[in-house]
């Protein structure tokens, strides 16, 4: 007797719809955009429970003619493609007819349009009831997944439901600012934005009245539009960056990244921007298909993505930072009491012209490393983009700001107290390595893991890199590692204690002739002053040179 068998309908239906539909916000998700494919510039989502007794979504588009509705509810039917080829320049937020199917088999649920309503019970179809005319559609759903407990058991409270649905909304609303929403929870209207000329207009009501938003419009290999917060507003997570393509709501960790890394030196580390991106790419260039609730997309080429957001991102800042930026109240709340104020900057003689006549001795001993942590110090500026220039315990200090923020890193990782930020490639890397490196890699598997960088095995002498450093993301991927190994490899016999966490800390130390703010020079300072050695790298190189007040005087021919 054969033991495969062909599943009914109905079972193959509930299986499905786990797929598309797993939670309320799944539901509203569909229906949502269901409306605004039909063109609705005004929709109403109302609630009960958080959507687990009651969904009802109500739109203004263009309405479903009677014979129509029965086939709303079946697997595979859709008006949005005809072929297979269509697959691939879909305009439409969905397009293979699962989702009413889906739900429709999960729910107590009924659709009303142009006089006609078709209810089903839980996969059960119902008749065709002649109901009172409106403008639009309305879908009704009830009592999800109330009689599939194994599906139940796994729905979270109301409150928690509500939360997810109200934060996809706000989303979904921000991308589609010409769009009127209204949100209806246990009777009580939660959100009501009435359709707005542009995105700032939207992210005010939605997100903050007093941020001051940056537009972008940028234009390049791809179009991507959106707002940002200049770096003075700071967030302690990623939720509110918001990605959207072809104004389709997304998850993408890399496109965040993207966004994150066009403020690289502009916000404190572990803080975030608010942001609402949307790129606008040909449908050929993507495929949404790849996930069956239609969370995330696939570009064919992300790479370019991530550079064309990063450019975007940076672009803007630069573009509008001279008037929407106050350097020094973007500062780390961690060094925010002692931050230097412009009119407590001295500016008393010419600091190139003394540079080059005072012989300078290297500062090489701690021995009033405790009073040094305990006393304020003063930032004077930077020299030549590279030396940060301090007033200290009536000295000059003269810090390379390279070294000092490498010997930061790097004891932050020697401490365990750092662990790099990275993101998993979307397309892995191949690189060859020749024996030596590659027993080096496999010996040091976890530091380069805590370096953020991922890999494994993948045939004779090649490594596949499944995730790498941040700060690698806008450079030659392939490059950056094969130089960090070999440094590294190269740097044990120098008798360096952990070589590969020093290449690593070089790579993402801040260059010389990079431009800092003051509050980043400060940070960097007053970072240094906490290491156990902030007078050397671990080469031996210099960190920090100074010159004492009298001898300064001195020169002056003040005795």
């Amino acid at each position: 007797m054969s033991k495969i068998r062909v599943l009914p309908n109905d079972v193959a239906d509930k299986i499905a719809a786990g797929e598309v539909v797993e939670r309320p916000f799944n539901v509203v998700k569909e229906l949502v955009e269901n409306s605004l494919d039909a063109g609705a510039d005004k929709i109403e989502i109302e609630l009960i429970d958080g959507g687990l007794s009651l969904i009802k979504v109500s739109d203004n588009g263009i309405g479903i003619e009677k014979e129509d509705l029965p086939l709303t509810i079946k697997r595979f039917a859709t008006s949005k493609i005809s072929n297979y080829e269509d697959i691939f320049n879909i305009n439409s937020f969905g397009f293979r007819g699962e989702a009413l199917a889906a739900i429709s088999s999960v729910s107590d649920f009924s659709i009303k349009s142009n006089g006609y309503e078709l209810r089903v019970n839980f996969g059960k179809i119902e008749e065709i009831y002649p109901a009172s005319f409106n403008p639009g559609t309305i879908v009704t759903v009830k009592k999800l997944f109330e009689k599939i407990p194994a599906r139940h058991k796994f729905l979270k409270s109301p409150i928690a439901e509500f939360k997810e649905i109200i934060k996809l909304l706000k989303h979904i609303a921000l991308l589609n600012y010409n769009v009127s929403f209204k949100l209806i929870n246990n009777n009580n209207v939660v959100l009501d934005l009435k359709k707005d000329s542009n995105m700032i207009s939207r992210a005010k009501k939605v997100l903050d009245e007093n941020y001051n938003f940056i537009m972008i419009n940028y234009q390049n290999e791809i179009k991507i539009t959106g707002v940002i917060t200049p770096p003075n507003i700071q967030k302690l997570s990623k939720d509110n960056i918001f990605i959207g393509v072809n104004k389709r709501a997304i998850k993408d960790n890399q496109i965040i990244q993207a966004v994150i890394q066009g403020y690289y030196r502009k916000l404190p580390e572990n803080r975030y921007p608010v942001a609402v991106i949307n790129i606008e790419i040909p449908p050929d260039q993507i495929d949404v298909n790849v996930h069956p609730a239609k969370l995330f997309v696939r570009f064919y080429n992300s790479r370019l993505i991530f550079k064309e957001v990063y450019k975007a991102i940076e672009e803007s800042l630069d573009n509008k930072s001279s008037n929407l930026i106050d350097n020094h109240n973007i500062i780390n709340q961690n060094v925010q009491k002692n931050i230097i104020k412009e009119q407590d900057i001295k500016y008393t003689v010419d600091l190139t012209q003394m540079v080059n006549i005072i012989d300078i001795e290297t500062t090489d001993n701690n021995d009033d490393f405790e009073e040094l942590l305990n006393n304020e110090f003063k930032i004077i500026g930077q020299l030549f983009d590279t030396i940060i220039l301090i007033e200290k315990d009536n000295e000059l200090w003269m810090i390379d700001q390279h070294i000092a923020h490498e010997r930061v890193l790097y004891e932050k990782l020697l401490n365990n107290n750092e662990t790099v930020s990275s993101i998993y490639l979307t397309e892995p890397i191949l690189i060859n390595l020749d024996d030596d490196l590659l027993t080096f890699c496999e010996k040091n598997r976890e530091k380069l893991l805590k370096c953020g960088l991922d890999f494994e095995e993948f045939g004779k002498n090649i490594i596949k890199i499944n995730a790498v450093p941040n700060q690698f993301l806008n450079m030659n991927i392939e490059e950056e590692i094969k130089e960090l190994i070999a440094n590294s490899a190269n740097d044990i016999d120098e008798n360096i204690l952990e070589p590969i966490f020093l290449n690593m800390s070089c790579k993402m130390a801040i260059k010389a002739g990079e431009k800092l703010l003051k509050n980043e020079m400060y940070e960097i300072v007053l970072n240094l002053l906490k290491c156990s050695n902030p007078f050397t790298c671990p080469h031996g190189r210099p960190i920090i040179y100074r010159v004492s007040k009298e001898e300064i005087f001195k020169r002056f021919n003040r005795q």
